[in-house]
């Protein structure tokens, strides 16, 4: 190849065939950028510098610019354009942290709010409230709409029309303690598949109904009780959602748990629910309609999680209560013939009797996870009178988090190494407390324990 021939290759491949695209292409690739990015990319030339104005995807955070006040100055102009056009905005997320007149940010909201919407999210941190434009409610095209922290949601005498919308985020609003306005929401999402619903301190004593045909996806997270126990009412939640696939349910709030239809289509399910002091309800009404709720959804799910490790409450805690004081809800608890995922954590003085019970109503379980109280003292181990159908034929492996080495639990890991015949592999996790010497002490003990499965490894993690 001659030097004329290695030039002309050269100047082949570094060709900006980028350059060489319409401006409405280089517009839609930019989309799909952090809108940051896309502003610094669209300095590099002088014909892309006003592509920017024509982005259909814009993702902003305050905290990314180095100046809170470059950022305001630069939402104002962006306010400025779109206000003033009717240019196809259809994903629109604002994060805001720093502090603006709720007027301001109000307009720059308002500029977003098009016919072609299809997703917008809105996390607002600032001190002030800022209400959200009503036009939002009737964004026919709005897919997804996540909405959180100080943003106003006024919907007396408005409409909601949503019939595209598919994803509904809602967290720490002012509009959660006024439950019909959820319910209003809902009603009008017709095709609505998946609700998230994050509220810390709930003030509210109101029922709560969850209503939708449609729903597969529900996450509900009521983690603390902020209203006071001479409060009148009853906090009550009733879900009205035949079709689930997904169930988070987070509620130490709630004094009544209503499912008034089995949703049978249900795969996994994630629930910690609690008693607390400033109940009306009496403990014992409670802990019978906590077991009814708990057992049709045992006996559907393949996936099932009773614990919430960050709030330490568990449903285990409550099928433990019920057993102690010998409730009849707990009497003949049926098979859990879908169920091959279980994370449960391990609590109350009748633990290890309930775990009985659960294991031999889940003849299919794969993957058993067991997270250790470490607020209480691990009873004794007993054996039970049979070794349960899972541990014989299916239980493939097995978690223990937050291991602390006392005795019960050696005695319940030695009993599960030795009867678990297709184990693959346990794995123990160690508590904090748990000292060093202790630990190979522990290990050996564990190690040396004849196995019922030749193919079983264990694992000791820090």
């Amino acid at each position: 190849m001659t030097k004329d021939d290695r030039r002309k290759r050269c100047k082949e491949v570094n060709k900006d065939m980028i350059s060489d695209l319409p401006n409405v292409i280089i517009g839609h690739i930019l989309s799909f950028l952090p809108t940051k990015d896309a502003l610094c990319t669209c300095i590099l030339s002088k014909s892309w510098r006003e592509l920017w104005r024509s982005l259909s995807n814009f993702d902003f955070d305050d905290r990314t610019w180095k100046s809170k006040i470059i950022f305001g100055n630069f939402m104002d102009r962006f306010c400025y354009l779109h206000n003033s056009r009717e240019n196809s905005i259809t994903k629109f997320r604002l994060r805001v942290n720093g502090s603006y007149p709720s007027s301001r940010m109000s307009a720059w909201i308002s500029a977003a709010i098009k016919d072609n919407l299809e997703e917008l999210k809105l996390w607002i941190y600032t001190a002030d409230h800022v209400p959200l434009p009503r036009r939002i409610f009737s964004c026919e095209k709005l897919v997804i709409l996540d909405l959180g922290y100080r943003i106003d949601t006024d919907l007396l005498g408005v409409g909601v029309h949503f019939p595209c919308l598919k994803v509904l985020h809602l967290q720490e609003l002012p509009m959660l303690d006024d439950h019909a306005s959820i319910e209003k929401l809902l009603a009008g999402s017709p095709v609505l598949e998946e609700l998230k619903i994050e509220h810390e301190d709930c003030e509210s004593r109101n029922v709560l109904r969850i209503c939708s045909s449609s729903l597969k996806r529900l996450i509900i997270r009521f983690p603390f009780v902020a209203y006071d126990e001479n409060d009148p009412g009853c906090r009550e939640l009733t879900l009205d959602t035949p079709n689930l696939e997904l169930l988070k349910l987070t509620d130490l709030v709630s004094e009544k748990l209503n499912m008034l239809q089995i949703p049978y289509s249900l795969v996994e399910a994630a629930l910690s629910v609690a008693y607390k002091h400033v109940f009306t309800i009496q403990v014992d009404d409670y802990i019978d309609m906590a077991v009814q709720l708990l057992r049709p959804i045992m006996t559907i799910v393949k996936i099932l999680r009773l614990c919430d490790t960050t709030m330490r409450t568990s449903p285990l805690q409550t099928l433990s209560d019920a057993v102690h004081k010998k409730l009849p809800c707990v009497g003949n608890l049926p098979d859990f013939q879908n169920l091959t995922r279980l994370e449960i954590e391990a609590s109350g003085n009748d633990r290890w009797l309930v775990l009985h019970e659960i294991l031999k109503c889940s003849p299919k379980l794969e993957v058993f996870i067991l997270y250790k109280d470490s607020t209480e003292k691990t009873p004794r181990w007993r054996n039970p009178e049979f070794v349960p159908r899972c541990l014989r034929s299916s239980l493939k492996v097995i978690e223990y988090v937050g291991f602390e080495s006392e005795l019960g639990e050696i005695e319940m890991a030695e009993y599960l190494i030795k009867n678990a015949l297709v184990l693959e592999k346990m794995t123990i996790e160690y508590g904090w407390k748990m000292i060093h010497d202790f630990k190979e002490r522990v290990a050996e003990r564990l190690t040396e324990c004849r196995r019922g499965s030749t193919a079983c490894r264990i694992v000791f993690s820090p």
